[in-house]
């Protein structure tokens, strides 16, 4: 019989909580992460659906900042209609036909491709989305490069350039074997263990025509926003007061399983 756990949401940021006591906290240095599981998008390298696990960072005001486990899919920030476009851009080391330049995250084609494309797929009609949080970014959105070094969420203040396993991510088969193009590469992974891969924050750099990504070995570096192959890993704000947990333990192995709950 299966047994509905009404969620509960910790009461203070951050505080202790047991795996598997129904309750959905933010990470801590004990316990480290949470995860859930809802949605569902293209996993096998067919395109074959799957449930999509997410990693609980933060939790406050009843609200959870939530990020995919996985490096889901593809978006170029700045589209290219051709590869000759592509290569005469690279050719002019970012000269002449970008335009206009982008200074924000929100001029990138991010936003509404997570909108427009992901969203449709990822969520539907599922009535759980009407527990997202859109806080002017999108219901789906790139976290910036200062929360992807907030030790609050999990994630050691280091170098820019230095290895952060906390932010390495697995790639899906469906992305690692997915390309934009005929003509572009596929995403580059990092093979020790785990696969790694590439993701866009929404850190711009002004004036450069560049996005601050998460390289394959969880470090920060800069990307051309018309490269093709540099996933995303989406991040979400969950209201907690609507959604319920119907089964699992929290863990990595055993996520906790949620839906609607109504209002």
């Amino acid at each position: 019989m299966l047994i509905l756990a009404v969620l509960m949401v910790s009461g203070v940021s951050g505080a202790s909580a047991a795996a598997d006591d129904g309750t959905i906290r933010s990470w801590n240095a004990e316990e480290k992460w949470q995860y859930i599981q809802f949605g569902q998008y293209m996993y096998e390298k067919d395109g074959t659906m799957a449930p999509v696990d997410w990693r609980v960072l933060y939790v406050e005001d009843g609200k959870a900042l939530i990020i995919t486990e996985h490096v889901i899919d593809l978006c170029q920030p700045y589209p290219m209609d051709s590869e000759a476009d592509y290569n005469y851009y690279k050719e002019v080391k970012h000269k002449g036909r970008l335009k206009p330049v982008m200074k924000y995250y929100e001029d990138t084609a991010i936003p509404e491709w997570f909108d427009t494309v992901m969203w449709p797929v990822l969520i539907g009609d599922d009535p759980i989305g009407a527990a997202f949080v859109d806080e002017g970014l999108g219901r789906l959105f790139c976290m910036t490069k200062e929360e992807w070094s907030r030790k609050e969420y999990g994630f050691p203040k280091k170098s820019d350039s230095a290895r952060n396993p906390a932010r390495v991510a697995y790639v899906t088969p469906y992305v690692k074997a997915k390309k934009m193009y005929e003509w572009s590469k596929p995403m580059v992974t990092w093979e020790e263990g785990i696969t790694g891969s590439c993701y866009w924050t929404s850190t711009m750099r002004p004036g450069n025509r560049q996005m601050q990504i998460v390289g394959i070995n969880g470090h920060l570096s800069w990307g051309g926003v018309i490269r093709p192959n540099v996933g995303v890993r989406p991040a979400a704000k969950l209201d907690l007061s609507m959604v319920e947990i119907v089964s699992g333990s929290g863990t990595d192995t055993d996520p906790y399983v949620i839906r609607y709950a109504g209002e």
